[in-house]
């Protein structure tokens, strides 16, 4: 796609009444931008859970896992962003990213999901990193809020969890390691 096919497709989502919808075409448009400079987007943080819960979650930003550099200054200014730290928005469309996420969320090396919409291809963290990221807020007894959020994703997707992998990526940390044994124990139920 070119430039001028991505504005024009970017500013049809002021339209858009589905906001999962919306912040996934609008991620795929800068996706697919990236791409020319060899930059793969990965969505992450609450974005993710608004994926994988058919926007039961909502947030507002777009929270993605990439290199932080020109090539991404650069893509985000091409379509029309302005950056404020190291956010990116489009007032106009209600828009906002969060690129690059920061540091130490899963999304460079994590397993992925690969969607496509409107021949549009996004990438997604794995659910399973999804699993282990809300615990984290959630033990540290900063968010309880996201200790239901990984129950629910844990419910949701509990027939295709790789449970060896959420085992194993917890199993350096006792109390990450007791939420996910805890999460398996509910899911089994």
């Amino acid at each position: 796609m070119n430039a001028r096919e991505r504005i024009t497709r970017l500013e049809a989502l002021a339209d858009e009444r589905d906001p999962t919808r919306k912040h996934l075409l609008a991620l795929g448009i800068v996706s697919d931008r990236m791409r020319e400079d060899g930059v793969e987007p990965v969505l992450v943080g609450g974005g993710a859970v608004e994926f994988y819960t058919a926007g039961g979650y909502t947030t507002k930003d777009i929270a993605l896992a990439l290199p932080h550099g020109p090539q991404t200054d650069a893509a985000f200014a091409e379509l029309g962003f302005t950056k404020e730290g190291r956010y990116w928005y489009r007032e106009d469309l209600d828009l906002l990213f969060e690129a690059p996420a920061p540091a130490g969320l899963p999304g460079e090396t994590a397993p992925r999901t690969e969607v496509e919409i409107e021949d549009l291809r996004v990438v997604i963290l794995g659910v399973e990193d999804l699993i282990i990221d809300r615990p984290r807020a959630w033990i540290d007894g900063s968010s309880d809020e996201d200790g239901r959020w990984a129950r629910r994703l844990t419910l949701l997707y509990a027939d295709r969890l790789d449970w060896d992998y959420l085992r194993d990526k917890t199993r350096p940390f006792e109390a990450e390691a007791q939420a996910v044994r805890r999460l398996e124990e509910e899911a089994n139920e």
